[in-house]
């Protein structure tokens, strides 16, 4: 790995930085050091600590890798970024219920699954090697995963002979996903186990230009109070974002489709830190963590962008603060003013 994370168990990064970003680099450096590392597996964890309520890493694992089956007592997400596999889920007596297949986002497959606590499931890789974003809503606690009774360790099975049996069996037909308006600006995902592919993501593109403020948003979470609030959102370059902090809780962007400058300041408006953002397969950072209690803002640099964001819930509009020095986005000569700024700022900032 580079310099950019610390390792602090085998196989196990975290990054130096408090404002902790990915790129595509550190995603092959994953690659790389799987074969050095326990179970065939290496992990960035981007959260601060064990008890963040937002527990995030990205995972790389060998395509012969055995996961368990097992059940959560809090939901989680698998944000797929390299390779192809599916998750299969089972019944409480260990029958296989249904699978939902992966691929990567420009793949005809869903890219992206929301696995509900409780459900029994375990991931089936289908190519050399997996890449993806995790995110899992709590903190941690070796009491949120259960394993059921018939589910066999890994020195308990042949996994050669248990890959071989479910890797083309069953495939369930994927239904569509279905959505309901729950405002101008948002859509509600109505299944309990969703997914999503570049179709959904696509529905909104061509919909977002209808709104006022140009932008629309997937939410992924069942309601307002749940404690793991994921969306995916789509921007015009013309979106403008008022400086804001969060309030005890972190968030985290990870850009599928555009580009963007995502600016960090101190409580005066003082910029300390500028990233540069893309998607996935650019050489830019594609992933940023934003720290709880920290002024930011994000500036679109393409016609639009798409970004799949992820913050401990339930929601509470007072754990938003915006910044007194930036002006509302109604306020639309004002914001030009503020941008301009802005811009001579970070050139000033990058020098």
């Amino acid at each position: 790995m580079n310099k950019k994370f610390d390792l602090i168990n085998p196989g196990i990064w975290k990054p130096k930085s408090k404002f902790p970003s990915i790129n595509s680099k550190d995603i092959k450096s994953l690659i790389s050091n799987i074969d050095n590392s326990p179970k065939k597996r290496s992990r960035i964890c981007v959260h601060p600590s064990e008890t963040d309520l937002q527990q995030e890493m990205f995972i790389s694992f060998d395509g012969n890798s055995y996961i368990q089956p097992s059940f959560h007592l809090i939901d989680e997400s698998f944000h797929l970024l390299e390779g192809r596999g599916k998750y299969i889920f089972f019944d409480k007596k260990g029958k296989i219920t249904h699978d939902i297949r992966l691929g990567d986002y420009n793949s005809d497959l869903p890219f992206y699954v929301r696995i509900p606590k409780n459900y029994i499931h375990s991931f089936i890789p289908l190519s050399s090697n997996i890449s993806a974003h995790e995110v899992v809503g709590g903190s941690f606690s070796k009491s949120n995963t259960i394993f059921p009774s018939w589910s066999k360790k890994e020195n308990e099975i042949n996994i050669s002979d248990f890959l071989d049996k479910v890797t083309y069996a069953p495939v369930t037909k994927l239904e569509k996903t279905e959505f309901k308006r729950i405002s101008e600006e948002a859509l509600q995902c109505v299944n309990q186990n969703v997914y999503l592919r570049k179709s959904d993501i696509d529905f909104i593109k061509k919909e977002m230009p209808k709104t006022k403020r140009k932008r629309l948003r997937i939410l992924v979470h069942p309601n307002i109070n749940h404690q793991m609030h994921e969306m995916f959102v789509v921007y015009s370059k013309n979106t403008f974002v008022r400086v804001n902090k969060h309030l005890g809780k972190d968030e985290s962007l990870n850009i599928i489709e555009g580009e963007a400058t995502f600016v960090f300041f101190d409580d005066n408006g003082k910029i300390i830190n500028v990233v540069e953002l893309s998607s996935y397969n650019s050489d830019k950072n594609f992933f940023i963590r934003v720290p709880r209690n920290v002024y930011h803002t994000i500036i679109m640099r393409s016609a639009e962008i798409v970004i799949h964001e992820t913050t401990p819930g339930p929601f509470d509009r007072d754990d938003t603060i915006w910044a007194p020095w930036c002006p509302p986005d109604d306020q639309q000569k004002k914001c030009k003013v503020f941008q301009d700024n802005l811009e001579k700022q970070i050139k000033i900032f990058n020098k």
